[in-house]
């Protein structure tokens, strides 16, 4: 599965550094991507688990995957190559929202710092809130199932207060043969 979303970011994003094509295939590969393909095709209601959560959502998708790549390639490669379309990725997802704030804020001498404000949820399932301040002042919070997710959320949200916002990526038509 890797090597065919590598295969497909490759060639439908010829223009792109290495570092790029990485964060792309990366993104597609992962487990928040794989549990979200596995919810759409309700897999999460024919797992037998005591606990359901993303990882296990996204192991049985590939797991799926490998079984039917060994009964028919050929329809595997066309169906990764449906589900895993790297011209359909927000690269919004991708970008490092605390880099550019801390580059932007650099600018002018200064530079965020982050607190989580809070946990709340399940162990399993967690949710964060942290808040970025710049100069000792919040400038905004964020939430996610992660810390490092509830940073970037905050880092972002900081950057539309600050009027900052990224030149957005012109979507890329992929072909690639079987």
């Amino acid at each position: 599965m890797n090597s065919r979303v590598a295969e497909l970011v490759f060639h439908g994003y010829p223009e792109l550094l290495e570092g790029d094509l990485t964060r792309i295939r990366a993104h597609l590969v992962r487990k928040s991507f794989l549990a979200m393909v596995g919810r759409s095709e309700g897999i999460e209601e024919i797992i037998e688990s005591s606990v359901i959560n993303d990882s296990v959502i996204a192991d049985t998708v590939e797991a799926i995957i490998g079984a039917a790549y060994l009964i028919d390639r050929d329809l595997v490669l066309r169906t990764l190559d449906e589900i895993f379309n790297p011209a359909e990725v927000d690269t919004d997802e991708l970008r490092d929202w605390k880099t550019l704030l801390q580059e932007t804020l650099q600018a002018d001498g200064l530079r965020p710092t982050y607190r989580v404000i809070s946990k709340q949820g399940p162990a399993h399932r967690p949710s964060f809130i942290s808040r970025v301040s710049v100069d000792g002042k919040e400038v905004s919070t964020g939430e996610g199932s992660s810390i490092k997710e509830s940073e970037q959320t905050a880092a972002r949200t900081a950057l539309e207060i600050l009027g900052i916002r990224p030149v957005p990526r012109s979507t890329v038509e992929v072909h690639v043969s079987a």
